[in-house]
């Protein structure tokens, strides 16, 4: 995980000036900026180092991405990205993973792998995919309760491979595999194993294949 007060680039991107896109920008050459703000289009073919990205218009980022903290209002495609703190309410999708202490999504999320130290919030406002998401906190999906996206209604859902985590709520999930210690299964979900050490509760609308009582000494499953 990222700290600030450890890690040098990061903390050495904050002494370098802003980078305010407001047109469209390609730039070939790596980026180490204090903040970048994207309000038009960038496209980025190096790696980018900052202390803030905030996008409001469209940005793709063809190499890393190192940030303290990401906000997305807009459309977000990266290979991979390192931040403290992430909240998008628009469209992010990483071909590689994504690492981070909070992650807060609202929209769509198309990720191959989300990790996130202390906690991952998905409120579904499109269809959201992964590989696999872990936290080692609370893990929470639901449908968002914004009324555009309410009327998009069954292509709001999350589909995954493995999801693990300590509290994990979760609807209008399809996953092959959940582990967790305390696990409620809310409406709308397919999941083919649920592995749980502590409670687990099933609403009767959702469908488990089968569900296992571990020890706590299971593991994650890669």
């Amino acid at each position: 995980m990222i700290h600030l007060d450890k890690h040098t680039s990061v903390a050495d991107a904050l002494n370098h000036p802003p980078l305010k896109v407001r047109g469209s920008l390609i730039r070939r050459e790596d980026i180490t900026s204090a903040s970048v703000d994207v309000f038009g289009h960038l496209k980025a073919l190096g790696k980018v180092t900052t202390g803030r990205l905030k996008v409001s218009g469209e940005c793709s980022i063809t190499g890393a991405c190192l940030a303290a903290k990401v906000e997305n209002f807009g459309s977000l495609r990266l290979h991979s990205l390192q931040a403290e703190h992430i909240r998008s309410s628009g469209y992010v999708a990483a071909s590689e993973a994504i690492h981070t202490l909070t992650f807060q999504g609202e929209g769509a999320v198309r990720v191959n792998s989300l990790t996130a130290k202390e906690s991952i919030t998905i409120l579904l406002g499109s269809s959201c995919t992964a590989d696999q998401i872990r936290t080692d906190g609370t893990l929470i999906v639901r449908r968002s309760s914004l009324l555009l996206k309410r009327l998009m209604g069954p292509f709001r859902k999350l589909t995954a491979r493995l999801i693990q985590g300590t509290a994990i709520e979760l609807e209008h999930t399809t996953a092959e595999l959940v582990c967790g210690e305390q696990i409620r299964v809310g409406p709308g979900c397919d999941i083919q194993e649920i592995r749980y050490s502590g409670s687990l509760h099933v609403d009767p609308k959702s469908k488990v294949g089968r569900a296992v009582h571990t020890n706590g000494s299971g593991g994650p499953v890669s």
